[in-house]
């Protein structure tokens, strides 16, 4: 029998069809069961860069900054994920601002959303964020709050990047907390009260720290927490990167604290916290 060049092509078809899911019986031309919804088209993953591009440099760090930030909350660039991601939030502790792989119970949400239990839907004072930037949020912290991605000279040593206070920086109200990100994961099991000193000026006794802590799920971060908040004063807070006892990445390599290009050196960071106005 001699089929036409339509015909062959339907024949073909057929088999096609037959080979994949039986006869082809109950499949759309695309192949799928007929009634079945296709799955939506499928979105590029939101990284934090674009989060804090967006939403946090130019919505928030209008307030969230600086040694005046509310609830210590700072939103700068370099300094943002550490604070944000399991970390408890102030007005209700029992939630962290960003619980990664929740975004139902991240506090950030609620207050974006305008449904936290305490204060006012962020950004404060200013229109609600539009619902693609809240939607980009949810989906960063449903896809497990991925770390951002920085870029580093693979050749240069691990460097100090940002910190909390700043170097030289005046605080209003009493701090408990510290901050400092480097550029690469650190050896956890180096950070203690030998490598991490944070003194009075002029003082030769460390402040008694409650604790040095590095996060699982970050760890080029450092948070250093005070027994007590620090009263009025001048501070110099200092990490080792230099000795027989230095903090070094996960590679084994001492840290470039003075920021001369060359592994080793100590970081130093001054800072002054003042009375509180009343």
């Amino acid at each position: 029998m001699v089929l036409s060049n339509g015909r062959v092509t339907a024949a073909v078809l057929a088999l096609l069809l037959a080979s994949c899911a039986g006869n082809g019986e109950g499949l759309d031309e695309n192949g799928r069961p007929i009634g079945e919804t296709p799955p939506p088209p499928s979105q590029g993953a939101v990284d934090f860069a674009l989060l804090q591009s967006t939403i946090f440099t130019p919505l928030c760090t209008t307030c969230h900054a600086g040694g005046a930030a509310p609830l210590g909350l700072r939103l700068e660039a370099g300094v943002s994920f550490a604070m944000l991601v399991n970390v408890a939030s102030v007005e209700v502790p029992e939630l962290r601002r960003v619980a990664p792989g929740n975004p139902d119970a991240s506090y950030l949400v609620h207050k974006i959303e305008g449904r936290a239990a305490v204060g006012a839907r962020m950004p404060l004072g200013g229109p609600p964020l539009p619902q693609t930037s809240i939607d980009n949020v949810r989906q960063w912290i449903s896809a497990g709050a991925p770390a951002p991605v920085t870029a580093t000279n693979s050749t240069a040593p691990t460097a100090i990047i940002a910190s909390a206070p700043i170097d030289g920086e005046a605080l209003d109200a009493p701090l408990g907390r510290l901050l400092v990100v480097v550029s690469r994961p650190l050896d956890a099991s180096l950070v203690n009260t030998t490598t991490v000193q944070l003194r009075h000026i002029g003082a030769a006794t460390p402040i008694p720290l409650r604790n040095i802590h590095v996060p699982l799920d970050d760890t080029s971060s450092v948070w250093i927490e005070t027994a007590e908040p620090l009263a009025a004063g001048e501070y110099a807070l200092t990490l080792r990167g230099s000795g027989a006892a230095a903090l070094a990445d996960t590679e084994g390599d001492a840290i470039d604290g003075d920021g001369d290009g060359i592994a080793g050196g100590d970081f130093h960071l001054q800072f002054t916290v003042t009375e509180p106005p009343r």
